[in-house]
């Protein structure tokens, strides 16, 4: 190829190269396109009261106090959990619609924000005044959106998100599953009674001691893991029933946690659930929890896993034979041989040969 048709070629190249430039990038004046909220003006901080209600979960009904959320269902009322309400006002605050789909109400079923489908959501501030009422429906056709329908408007929408986890929730996911929540450097006593027992108390200088059944030096990991769990001690469900049902009529083990200026905390364990898990309860509520088993093996270990080095391993490990012991004890137990009978009959005579 000539230098000429190489020049040429190159000019072509870099022409077609700015023609795509020109025409594949964006406009300075362009805009993106914002879609318009589901509820414009909503402000979560005046929500006072929720009502949810599904076919599949029931009502439940969330009222704001002073101390914070509760939860009422079946006539009970529960400490509410903050963190799915505050998602739940979150994601309303920040819905946008992507395109109305129908205005037939004859498709509300398809849809699933009819009455009979859908999750109904209603939020009303302080004074009772209505701050959002719709319906949720299904997944939209990316599963990544939600059809809704607000309740005084006929057409249906559908909006970006996986919106129906956050409204249509079980009753024992809005509860609150805390059951300790405490200052783990105001722990001051940390006793354990019942089926294992053991008494650990914090020393003048910070450091931790056992002070019964015997005392020695704590191991450190151990204590801080002990006290870090029972600090933050959560719960992974929760239980419905008479207390002798989960045996915590007459528990079979007790923590007791007391804090700076006296006050305590006392855990009851009941009964197994399962391999896994453990029924529990405080002293002070009637809430029965269930504990993992692994937590429990952290709030009360064996009272050996305190113990350091070298005199923990003196605790299991029991002290090896004497070797010049054990040979003799094993010459002494090994059977004699009995003497070898001579060739022939059992009395010992040859027999005779046959002619």
């Amino acid at each position: 190829m000539s230098f000429k048709k190489t020049i040429i070629l190159a000019a072509l190249l870099g022409f077609l190269l700015i023609l795509f430039y020109l025409i594949e990038s964006p406009k300075k004046d362009d805009k993106k396109v914002e879609h318009p909220l589901f509820i414009a003006g909503f402000d979560k901080a005046k929500a006072a009261t929720l009502y949810i209600k599904s076919k599949a979960r029931g009502e439940v009904f969330l009222k704001k106090k002073a101390a914070g959320w509760v939860v009422e269902a079946n006539k009970k009322h529960y400490s509410a959990d903050t963190a799915p309400v505050d998602n739940l006002l979150d994601t309303i605050a920040k819905i946008r619609v992507e395109s109305v789909v129908s205005r037939n109400e004859g498709k509300y079923k398809a849809f699933e924000v009819d009455a009979e489908n859908g999750v109904e959501v209603r939020i009303d501030d302080s004074s009772q005044k209505s701050l959002a009422r719709f319906v949720v429906g299904k997944s939209g056709p990316d599963l990544f959106s939600t059809y809704l329908r607000l309740a005084d408007a006929q057409q249906v929408v559908l909006a970006s998100g996986m919106l129906k986890m956050a409204f249509d929730r079980e009753l024992k996911e809005w509860r609150d599953k805390t059951i300790f929540s405490l200052n783990q450097q105001e722990i001051t006593d940390y006793q354990v009674k019942g089926n294992l027992q053991y008494h650990l108390q914090k020393k003048p200088n910070g450091s931790w001691g056992m002070a019964a059944p015997e005392k020695f030096t704590l191991k450190k990991e151990t204590v801080e893991d002990c006290l870090k769990t029972a600090s933050a001690l959560k719960a992974a469900d929760f239980a419905e029933g008479r207390l002798q049902d989960f045996q915590l009529d007459k528990p079979v083990r007790e923590i007791i946690v007391t804090l700076n200026g006296g006050a305590s905390r006392t855990l009851l364990i009941g009964k197994d659930k399962n391999a896994f898990q453990r029924f529990v309860k405080t002293v002070d509520a009637d809430t029965i929890y269930v504990l993992e088993s692994y937590n429990l093996e952290k709030l009360s270990p064996a009272l050996d896993a305190f113990r350091q080095g070298e005199a923990a391993k003196n605790i299991k490990e029991p002290p090896a034979p004497d070797k010049k012991q054990e040979q003799e004890v094993t010459k002494e137990a090994a059977p004699q041989k009995k003497a070898a009978k001579p060739a022939g009959t059992s009395s010992g005579k040859k027999k005779k040969k046959k002619r």
